[in-house]
């Protein structure tokens, strides 16, 4: 995994798929939730992951809810046909803010756009 702080306000966190993605998504949470972290807007670049299981979906919506609870947002980009899949089959399309590419996502949060 990598975290680059793209900006004062924004994480982008390049994710690895499994096994390595169970790991980044735990030390995301770690990063995000200590105390006297300044909270930023995640975007979660999901190009290089194939998989996900049920653990990694409890880290993710555990890392939504730390998000959401500073008042940032947290996106989800460049996810494949096959993650798609397993998003829309757990109804996770309608929790998660995603996006195509990061790009877009980084403009959206940087300009606010709803």
């Amino acid at each position: 995994m990598s975290i680059t702080e793209w900006s004062d306000d924004v994480l982008l966190v390049d994710l690895l798929p499994e096994p390595a993605l169970s790991d980044d998504l735990q030390q995301l949470l770690i990063a995000i939730g200590g105390v006297g972290v300044v909270a930023k807007h995640v975007i979660l670049d999901f190009q290089q992951v194939n998989s996900l299981t049920s653990s990694n979906i409890a880290s993710m919506l555990r890392i939504r809810k730390r998000v959401l609870q500073n008042k940032r947002r947290l996106f989800i980009c460049a996810v494949n046909d096959r993650v798609w899949s397993i998003f829309m089959t757990a109804g996770l399309d309608d929790v998660f803010e995603t996006s195509a590419e990061v790009s877009t996502a980084l403009a959206s949060v940087q300009l606010g756009i709803e």
